[in-house]
């Protein structure tokens, strides 16, 4: 297995405890803290950019040996998929049991699409989020798996440089893109936020660090990174500040988007490459580390643990909307995550290395 970075992992807590500050928001907190925690959404655009660096070092480490492509996706799946589909097992079965208060069950509200991976499709033409809230969080994990089946076929056949390029590409077209679905279809809020090629600006962002750290990596510790990271955090904090703090305001979803991803890349620049003293300290900070390793299962499973905590309030006797309702999804979604990584997760993990070689240089782990 690649080397391990505990930065990344760091990175990776950071951006789950800003998705479950989204989600588990209790009722009647003040509004200035309403408006930083109501801007949790954004971890998603952090795991983006990191799941872009990571996989494109794998891929281009490892183009041109035999099986790259095979490897490659049996890699994936045994870290993606046995989660993935436990979780949607559970989720399938609760919607069948007595008391289930969301309608139809799983199949009658377009579970096949989940199952094959294309529920972020799904989202798009529904134009709403699945009525199951276990289903909500799933999108991200489609785009991520659509990215993973394609990109591989792009960096087997292209130079590093051409690379980099349509990388360049992509982080110029997806804003573009962004910007006329908002025009062509004021109505469908969701397609700019799931759709797979609009949100490609931050995946290759995570990618365009990857290859050049490879090819060139002086300016990756120019001083314009740190310029370009604080300008843009800037202009995100602007936006959330002028037209608030939700994913669907239209400057939000054009601009708003991109601000994000540059945000996150230069922060991952910053502490990946330029060691930057106090980004450092901070992502090594044991919790967040630990956190970030486990952070797969907490993604999965926190509004699944939440639903059931407000479907069932005597069993969880807790407040509605409560602090105390917060805390509780929060301490259980955490334990559910530890014992998946320590006894599911971890011992797949080490059988993908039994079916796959592994790349011809050292990559961090992914």
């Amino acid at each position: 297995m690649g080397r391990r970075i505990p930065e990344l992992d760091g990175l990776r807590g950071i951006a789950i405890l800003l998705v479950l500050m989204f989600h588990l928001t209790p009722a009647g907190i003040p509004l200035f803290a309403a408006y930083f925690v109501q801007s949790g959404w954004l971890g998603v655009d952090l795991f983006f950019v990191l799941s872009g660096y990571l996989i494109t070092g794998i891929l281009v480490d490892s183009a041109g040996r035999a099986g790259y492509y095979r490897d490659f996706i049996l890699r994936r799946t045994l870290r993606i998929f046995p989660l993935y589909f436990a979780c949607l097992a559970a989720a399938c079965i609760r919607t069948y049991l007595p008391g289930y208060a969301r309608g139809r069950g799983f199949f009658e509200t377009g579970g096949w699409w989940y199952i094959a991976y294309l529920g972020n499709l799904y989202v798009f033409l529904q134009n709403k989020w699945p009525a199951d809230p276990a289903l909500i969080p799933l999108w991200s994990l489609q785009v991520e798996e659509q990215f993973y089946l394609t990109f591989p076929l792009l960096v087997a056949v292209v130079t590093r440089k051409n690379l980099a390029r349509l990388l360049l590409a992509a982080v110029i077209v997806a804003p573009l893109l962004r910007i006329a679905m908002v025009w062509a279809m004021p109505a469908n809020i969701t397609g700019t936020y799931v759709l797979t090629p609009c949100s490609m600006d931050t995946l290759a962002l995570g990618g365009f660090i990857a290859v050049a750290q490879r090819n060139s990596a002086a300016w990756l510790r120019g001083r314009s990174v740190a310029i370009i990271t604080v300008l843009s955090g800037a202009a995100l904090v602007w936006i959330c500040w002028r037209y608030g703090p939700s994913p669907w305001s239209n400057i939000m979803r054009t601009a708003g988007f991109t601000a994000a991803g540059l945000l996150f890349a230069g922060t991952l620049i910053l502490v990946v490459h330029q060691r930057r003293p106090i980004l450092i300290a901070v992502c090594r900070f044991q919790p967040l580390v630990w956190i970030g390793t486990i952070s797969y299962g907490i993604y999965l499973f926190h509004l699944l643990v939440f639903d059931f905590v407000r479907d069932y309030p005597r069993v969880s006797r807790v407040p509605p909307g409560s602090f105390l309702e917060a805390l509780v999804c929060f301490i259980v979604t955490i334990g559910a995550a530890w014992l998946s990584w320590r006894f599911f997760e971890s011992p797949i993990l080490r059988l993908r290395e039994r079916f796959t070689a592994a790349p011809k240089s050292p990559a961090p782990s992914a």
